[in-house]
């Protein structure tokens, strides 16, 4: 019975290492086709590779930490230099991060994640897209949850026209997922965008 219960630890372990490297793979390859093709195709691809990298870091999070609990501040913060890292434009930017110490389930901070990829990556890619400026990411504590914003003070909206694409659809479908709320602003100034979210800790429960 021991000698089962250590194997089946192992294989467990062997399978996570297993998972963790394809991601990276994907994620690898995936920025490696972005820095060759095409702008339409490269963005298609860098938000693909955007994606793929939120769920890696969740996947290493859940390792690192205390079952199903995960920290955010950690997370998001591997999130924020990764959107960075994949941007396909050399442009005049920076992402400023403010995130408290919060813990959260996994299905939760899965949400979060990739929430936080997509705000910032459409920040970059859309506000700041032929402009200088900044993009700030916070997470505040709340009686009940967190509080998640992004912003930016790019160029926003011209002329009340915006139209959200895929991106910010589903934002919309993981935030009622997992009982978010969501408001914005976009206009002449600049981008931002608040999710309000239960079931987010101060301290591991």
């Amino acid at each position: 019975m021991r000698y089962t219960e250590i194997a089946g630890l192992d294989a467990i372990q062997a399978a996570h290492h297993q998972i963790g490297n394809s991601l990276q793979s994907v994620a690898s390859l995936l920025s490696m086709e972005s820095r060759g093709a095409p702008p339409q195709a490269a963005t298609i691809l860098s938000e693909a590779g955007r994606r793929v990298r939120a769920i890696m870091r969740l996947h290493q999070r859940l390792q690192e930490g205390l079952g199903d609990l995960v920290r955010l501040d950690d997370l998001l913060g591997d999130i924020c230099r990764d959107v960075a890292e994949l941007d396909t434009v050399d442009r005049d930017a920076e992402i400023r991060v403010d995130i408290h110490p919060l813990w959260t389930p996994s299905r939760v901070a899965s949400a979060l994640a990739m929430i936080t990829a997509e705000w910032v990556g459409n920040a970059l890619e859309h506000g700041l897209a032929d402009r200088a400026g900044s993009v700030e990411v916070t997470l505040a504590p709340t009686p009940d949850g967190a509080r998640l914003i992004v912003s930016d003070d790019g160029v926003g909206a011209r002329d009340g026209d915006w139209s959200p694409g895929f991106g910010l659809s589903l934002v919309s479908r993981l935030a009622a997922q997992v009982g978010g709320a969501i408001t914005s602003t976009v206009d002449g100034a600049g981008s931002r965008f608040e999710l309000v979210c239960p079931g987010v800790w101060s301290e591991p429960v």
